[in-house]
């Protein structure tokens, strides 16, 4: 590399030569104290053989920066190298006019590229100002050596250097460097094994330490001795000039860019990273780094590409890299943005080189729970395992969730290894076990806990209801009588006798299903022992049973007993064959009519959730017969528990296959939306509130006859609701195949509330007079109005309805 003349050495001889473009800020707090002939000597030198490997392609070599882009044609000759395009000028300027337009093609391109150049013109460089000219050099060597960033280049420098070689602790471009020790150590980490010594190099021979390992660096990575290694060993060497030779190590697709770049890519091999800014700009890449290394990312698997969700996902890597004690350096917007340089992420990014590796949060946190199933007001209990020492319970968070996603009241406790959680679940349906550590979902969740329904209670008297094939127990307090005296006699429902044997407990009487007392008169004269005796029979028949208790041929007092036995398994669910289609209403039918006394509970779960349904009764009001109607909204595989009196029928759960659309049910359903829109923005407008409604989607209300009407076996209401706070039936109404009506209700509701087991809800009766009236603009929610919600129509409407 060429040595500046002695011209030059002894004209450059004053400081301040500090760039006025704010890109040149950096050399503003440069203290020059004495040898600054030496200090301007080393910038001026490095800078001259900066610009030289600049201009190497093309064959030009400047020797002196004061003469050599007086007339423009090297200097736009550098502007075409670092800008990679051909521009405008004169190729042999031949006066002075000629210079200034050929320097001012330059400054032009300079500034279209994003410089902003102060109080420097044409007429400094012709001129030969020195102090402007390298002050335009650093501007171009931060623009395109250093890389544009909105922060402090020198800032973000040191902090890539000081992540890379922390056993170095870099804190300047000048002393730190003079020695040698940390030019090797940075060479070392640019291509491990290269310079494994450094640490025993003699800082004293900070000369040669520096030669060896400039030229290691020149024949290894190709980067340029743009700086003796007398300059770099010198304690005036300048701080710019420090900084555009270490620029070389971590440019972009420098031998450092790509240390880093490797060693993150190491880290996460399944995220394809190819450079140090768009492949960040999302956060994915970010968050997955964070969380390999142990950092809490919540919501990790539900992270995303949409732009919208860039910045909170950096958010969320940022506040992870913290708990790892890493700081950030840039804002989430900054980093989000696609014209971001690589040296901030960069920089950043290396900061958890040495961040020792853990299991992220939620591996470190185990949750089990042995029950599955449970029955309703019964407690759950589940464990919680601390797989780390450093777990902090304070970063546990616990969400139990009901069948409608509504939180459950739970307690906790910890100790030093773990915890213990404890709910009692108040509703029968699928519930939820959320734990999470720092926010991230803890291994083993979340846990599905199934709740069964307990048995209605019973109010009536005698023995309480039981189930076909279970063994009654009836306790015979006979206060004194012998136990040959009394009998007991079942008769089933369909009129069969069974005698039940009698026997006298010994203990003085167990608990039994049912306690009967009898006292006998004193004037008998009968032994009078303690005698408790008990009777057993086991029904095989559903139905009223008649229990008969008698003593010497004589019924006891409320004698015949009486005792409902029910059989869960006659409990018939039809229709569910075929499947369907997400997005589609489905029914189907349960019939418990042959089950004897007690009511039917169901649930219907899918991906380990209940989803709302309705169910209500069919013609006739029989509530032993009833359709069971749901909207599913994914496909998949349904499951559909069915529980009579708190018991689980053999054949649950069973199974429903829920299936996308064909390309045909999508064609009709797009038709048919079409339609709908048609009509809605027709030349018919909107019914207004409190005008009666004849026509209902250009089909005629008016029916001469109307028919019985299952309002589930039409697409005339879809999604029904039933709200149980104020008893109101609503439903989303599309599919016009009102015929059968011969008017209807129209209700506007503020919120539509889904799901419930049963309504009172029955058929609509032939002859029935229902009046369409619109009560506000909210045209698309509908009232079946019926004889059991004649009062709540009522109330909404204004006026009684005729029904």
């Amino acid at each position: 590399m060429d040595t500046p003349g002695k011209e030059e050495e002894l004209r450059i001889s004053h400081s301040g030569l500090v760039a006025r473009s704010p890109e040149g800020h950096a050399a503003r707090g440069m203290q020059i104290k004495g040898h600054e002939d030496v200090w301007v000597e080393i910038q001026a030198h490095t800078f001259r053989n900066w610009v030289n490997e600049q201009l190497r392609p093309a064959g030009l070599v400047v020797q002196n920066l004061e003469t050599d882009f007086a007339d423009g044609v090297k200097l736009i000759a550098l502007v075409e190298a670092l800008q990679k395009k051909r521009m405008k000028k004169i190729p042999r300027p031949m006066n002075h006019h000629q210079y200034l337009e050929n320097v001012q093609f330059a400054l032009n391109a300079i500034e279209a590229d994003g410089i902003k150049l102060v109080n420097i013109g044409n007429e400094d460089i012709v001129n030969g100002n020195l102090k402007l000219i390298l002050g335009l050099i650093w501007s171009l060597i931060l623009r395109y050596q250093i890389g544009r960033t909105k922060f402090p280049p020198k800032k973000l420098m040191l902090a890539w250097l000081q992540a890379v070689l922390p056993d170095c602790k870099v804190t300047n471009f000048t002393t730190d460097w003079n020695s040698g020790q940390t030019l090797s150590a940075l060479l070392d980490y640019c291509k491990p094994g290269l310079f494994p010594h450094w640490r025993q190099l003699d800082p004293r021979d900070g000369v040669e330490n520096c030669r060896r390992a400039m030229e290691l660096a020149k024949r290894e990575f190709k980067i340029p001795m743009v700086l003796e290694p007398e300059y770099l060993a010198s304690p005036y060497l300048d701080e710019l000039s420090g900084m555009t030779y270490i620029s070389y190590f971590l440019k972009e697709n420098s031998p450092g860019y790509y240390a880093t770049l490797n060693w993150a890519q190491k880290q996460i091999p399944n995220v394809l990273l190819r450079n140090f800014t768009t492949d960040w700009n999302d956060g994915l890449g970010l968050c997955s780094l964070v969380r390999s290394l142990g950092g809490p990312i919540p919501g990790y698997d539900k992270l995303n590409r949409d732009p919208q969700n860039w910045e909170s996902n950096l958010e969320k890597a940022f506040a992870g890299g913290e708990k790892l004690g890493v700081q950030p350096l840039l804002k989430a917007k900054e980093m989000a943005d696609p014209g971001l340089t690589h040296l901030g992420p960069m920089a950043y990014v290396a900061r958890y080189l040495w961040v020792p590796a853990r299991k992220c949060p939620g591996e470190r946190l185990h949750v089990t729970c042995d029950v599955r199933h449970i029955k309703v007001n019964h407690p759950v209990t589940f464990k919680m395992d601390f797989l780390s020492p450093d777990l902090d319970p304070k970063e546990i968070s616990v969400e139990i969730l009901g069948p409608r996603r509504k939180p459950v009241d739970y307690k906790l406790e910890f100790s030093s290894t773990g915890g213990r959680g404890t709910f009692i679940p108040t509703q029968m349906g699928m519930h939820e076990i959320v734990v999470k550590n720092e926010g991230e979902l803890a291994s083993g969740c979340p846990i599905n806990v199934r709740v069964t329904p307990d048995a209605p209670e019973f109010r009536g008297g005698g023995i309480a209801p039981c189930a076909v094939g279970s063994i009654v127990e009836v306790l015979i307090n006979s206060n004194g009588a012998r136990g040959g005296e009394i009998e007991v006699l079942a008769t089933s429902p369909s009129g069969k006798e069974i005698s039940c044997p009698v026997h006298e407990e010994k203990d003085g009487g167990g608990k039994g299903d049912y306690m009967a007392t009898f006292q006998l008169h004193e004037d008998q004269g009968r032994d009078r022992g303690k005698g408790v005796h008990m009777a057993t029979f086991q029904p095989q028949e559903a139905g009223e049973w008649n229990i008969s208790i008698t003593y010497e041929g004589e019924h006891i007092e409320s004698s015949p007993f009486s005792c409902f036995v029910y059989d869960p398994n006659a409990v018939k669910v039809l229709d569910l064959e075929g499947g369907g289609v997400p997005g589609r209403e489905m029914s189907f039918r349960v019939d418990s009519r042959d089950a004897g006394w007690g009511e039917t509970r169901i649930d219907i779960v899918h991906n380990g959730r209940s989803i709302p349904f309705l169910e209500s009764t069919l013609e006739g009001g029989d509530p032993k017969l009833s359709r069971v109607t749901f909207v599913p909204e994914q496909p998949g595989k349904y499951r559909v528990y069915v529980y009579f009196n708190g018991i689980e029928l053999k054949a649950s759960p069973f199974s429903l296959r829920i299936g996308d659309m064909s390309k045909e049910e999508k064609r009709r359903s797009h038709h048919r939306r079409a339609a709908d829109k048609k009509i809605t923005h027709g030349s018919t407008p909107p019914p207004t509130t409190g005008e009666e409604v004849k026509t209902w989607r250009q089909t005629e209300l008016e029916s001469p006859k109307p028919a019985i009407h299952d309002f589930h076996s039409s697409s005339y209401l879809s999604e029904l609701s039933w709200k149980e706070d104020d008893k109101r039936l609503v439903s989303n109404a599309y599919e016009s195949s009102a015929s059968s009506f011969s008017h209807t209700k129209l209700l506007g509701m503020d919120e539509v509330d889904a799901g419930i087991h049963r309504s009172p809800l029955g058929s609509v009766s032939s002859g029935e007079d229902l009046t369409l009236v619109p009560v506000n603009k909210v045209a698309n929610l509908l009232l079946l109005a019926s004889p059991h919600l004649d009062q709540v129509a009522a109330k909404v409407v204004g006026k009684s309805p005729s029904l």
